[in-house]
């Protein structure tokens, strides 16, 4: 029924938009935020990351991307952020699931209602743009938007003919080759670009193996803008990605660690992880002389992983205690290391479990968004309205397989087990939201709600059970900005904050929070600025299972009640000319941020266990910043970054942190050189983690993980 009405309330509108008629109007390819030159009045904080900042260190990594945005703090698990951890103003980093990932404003997770956990992600390189939007304009895009959204905005149609050719290499054989070829006329034009990089990686296995990784990634933009009174255009983007890594759940002892990070036990040596995704955008937007505007988007993706892993011991102790005492699991330990040949018996079982969690994703939707300018009264008025119906779907088939230690080697017990998770979980929903923005003299104000309809169920192939469950939220947000001088603008916004549970939990309430925000921005020809505070006030906080907690069923949630996040955001950039010929630019963000339980329980949640009143929540560090200094000449530059992030907690708690249940503070610094040497070519000097600093940045999923040692880099690009 819902679907029905959503189908035909689009098809209606659009028929009565495409009727109006116009006269040249500005076209263009509507985005979800806007420019940067519009982000200066949003009543909302926000960071725009544009072209040239993603190019100065040109990171593969999105988490090294995102760190430069205030509010956003990651947590590393494979150095080369392969599987990004991303988290906004207190919502979990944890497979990014509680914060709302788009590609050129299409969700971008494999399944971002059914299982948002970002187990694919649009790769880094391919990047041209990054919107980070946080307070009331995330109420635009859901369904997580309790933190804040990520808009990553791929390379348009170019404007000319353009043909590059990229090539880098360095340290642990890392490779990247990228290509794009572009055509374009008065009316058509398409871009072909192509993308693959790797690296034999920085860890060793004991006994010798693989640990490295490849993606491939190949993508094509048509864009038809025909000859017509109305100003529109068509875009058509095909896309298909592949991976193959050698990636491990398992990590190492704190002691280790601090000895060999680069070390990988044998109990890995099977662990693979290969995956494909595709996907099929179709855009068409058109401008209209009266002041309508519609951007109408049909989606689709599909992916497919499989990811062979150590996952513990069948029916021995858990990996998390092994790795956190290993002076108590003795045996378990020396069997990890392939020290000692596995024990199987009445009082012990050291049995290998690699389970293979073999999944299928499939996600597509249409969405249609509104705009029209007016005057009300004496104020300029922007009403936007969106519409968007999606379904998503996850199969789970996890394979349990067992092996046994044998002179440091995996070899099979050859006993058949049975499937772990054999399930099937599809969603349905219908997502609207309505703002309007007035400016009226040196005020903006923008008034805007979200109402989501969401119907989920689960399929059991194992119990034959199936579970339903349906959602309905209504969020509203409300935005002020005023221009103090023509410089100085105040802002302050509130709004509520919405993750849905996931489908067919019946009896579990959504996760819920209100979100505070005020402060203000600065903006002159050389300097510009923002100072943020907010505040979060979450109802029902979620915790949800993964395949690597222990003593809970993958997707089963809980509630953490009542809890309280608040902190500082600050962001600074400059340019200034010391001479004709020398450009010199600065950028500086810090985010400060407190947490806290505000209840006292016992969860069986094992990231949280036994929570008392006050106790802080994991993976939030206090400190996390980057700063960054670049000088700019007609034929080189020089870009020097340097990012810190305090230690986390990795179990709720307050006052010192203890060892093993901790990631380290970490200051790292990047440096990047490039000399100009025409128009059509250019050389490049990459250093990452100059100093070589070792830290441990993760105990998750089981075991400390290690930060990428110093790498080294050389680029060549060339233009033709």
């Amino acid at each position: 029924m819902l679907k029905g009405l959503f189908v035909a309330f689009v098809c209606l509108t659009s028929t009565s938009l495409l009727a109006s008629q116009a006269d040249n109007p500005d076209l263009r390819e509507v985005l979800v935020f806007g420019t940067k030159e519009q982000k200066e009045k949003l009543p909302g904080s926000g960071t725009h990351i544009g072209p040239s900042r993603l190019a100065k260190q040109d990171y593969s990594d999105l988490n090294e991307v995102l760190s430069s945005a205030p509010g956003v703090y990651v947590r590393e698990e494979d150095a080369f952020g392969l599987r990004p951890n991303i988290g906004i103003r207190g919502a979990t980093s944890d497979r990014s699931q509680k914060i709302t990932l788009m590609e050129d404003g299409v969700l971008i997770t494999p399944a971002p209602y059914s299982a948002p956990a970002a187990y694919y992600i649009t790769n880094a390189s391919r990047l041209y743009s990054v919107e980070v939007l946080k307070g009331p304009s995330a109420i635009q895009a859901g369904p997580h938007t309790v933190g804040g959204a990520v808009n990553l905005i791929t390379r348009p149609v170019p404007t000319q003919d353009i043909n590059e050719v990229e090539l880098t290499t360095g340290t642990d054989s890392f490779h990247k080759v990228a290509g794009s070829a572009g055509r374009v006329n008065d009316s058509f034009g398409f871009l072909l670009s192509a993308l693959s990089y790797g690296s034999e990686g920085f860890k060793q296995l004991d006994g010798g193996g693989d640990t490295g990784f490849i993606r491939n990634d190949i993508n094509l933009k048509v864009r038809w803008e025909p000859h017509t009174e109305l100003d529109q255009a068509i875009t058509l983007k095909l896309g298909f990605a592949e991976e193959d890594a050698d990636e491990s759940y398992l990590g190492l002892t704190d002691a280790d660690s601090y000895k060999s990070p680069e070390r990988r036990y044998p109990a890995s040596k099977l662990d693979r992880f290969v995956s494909k995704h595709k996907q099929v955008h179709l855009n068409y937007s058109v401008d209209f002389d009266s002041g309508f505007g519609l951007d109408t988007k049909a989606y689709f993706n599909e992916f497919h992983r499989s990811w062979n892993k150590f996952a513990g011991f069948i029916d021995g102790p858990s990996a998390q205690n092994v790795l956190r005492d290993p002076s108590s699991y003795v045996s378990a330990y020396e069997t990890l290391t392939g020290e000692k040949d596995s024990k199987v018996g009445y009082f012990t079982d050291l049995t290998i479990d690699v389970t293979d969690n073999n999944r299928k994703y499939s996600s597509q939707g249409i969405q249609l968004d509104l705009t029209k300018d007016f005057s009300l009264l004496a104020a300029d008025s922007r009403l936007k309205v969106g519409l968007r119906y999606h379904e998503d779907d996850v199969r789970r088939h996890h394979q349990q397989r067992s092996y046994l230690m044998a002179s440091g080697n995996m070899v099979s017990d050859g006993i058949a087990r049975p499937y772990k998770t054999n399930n099937y979980a599809q969603t349905d929903a219908i997502a609207i939201f309505v703002s309007n923005e007035l400016n009226w003299l040196d005020w903006t104000l923008n008034l805007g709600i979200r109402y989501e309809d969401i119907q989920g169920s689960v399929d059991n192939k194992l119990s034959g059970a199936v579970s339903t469950n349906d959602q309905s939220v209504t969020a509203p947000g409300l935005g002020v900005h005023k221009q103090l001088t023509p410089a100085v603008g105040i802002l302050a916004g509130i709004y509520k904050g919405f993750s849905p549970s996931g489908p067919g939990k019946s009896g579990v309430e959504s996760e819920e929070s209100t979100n505070i925000e005020y402060g203000f921005r600065y903006t002159s020809r050389i300097l510009s600025g923002e100072l943020i505070w907010f505040r979060s006030d979450y109802d029902n906080l979620l915790g949800r299972c993964r395949a690597s907690d222990s003593d809970c069923d993958i997707g089963q949630e809980f509630s953490g009640g009542h809890v309280k996040v608040r902190g500082l955001e600050f962001v600074s950039e400059s340019q200034i000319y010391v001479s004709d010929a020398y450009l010199v630019t600065g950028r500086l963000n810090y985010t400060y941020s407190e947490s806290e339980f505000k209840t006292t329980f016992f969860s069986q949640f094992s990231q949280w266990g036994l929570v008392r009143k006050g106790d802080e929540l994991p993976y939030i560090p206090k400190h996390v910043g980057r700063a960054q200094l670049g000088v700019e000449t007609e034929y080189w530059s020089l870009d020097i970054s340097v990012k810190h992030q305090h230690e986390m907690r990795e179990e709720p708690g307050s006052g010192d942190i203890s060892e093993g249940l901790k990631t380290d503070t970490l200051t790292q610094l990047d440096l990047s050189m490039t000399w100009f040497f025409n128009d059509s070519t250019d050389l490049s000097l990459l250093i990452r983690n100059v100093t070589d600093k070792s830290a441990i940045v993760s105990h998750r999923p089981y075991g400390a993980r290690p930060n990428l040692p110093r790498t080294i880099l050389g680029r060549v690009r060339y233009r033709f």
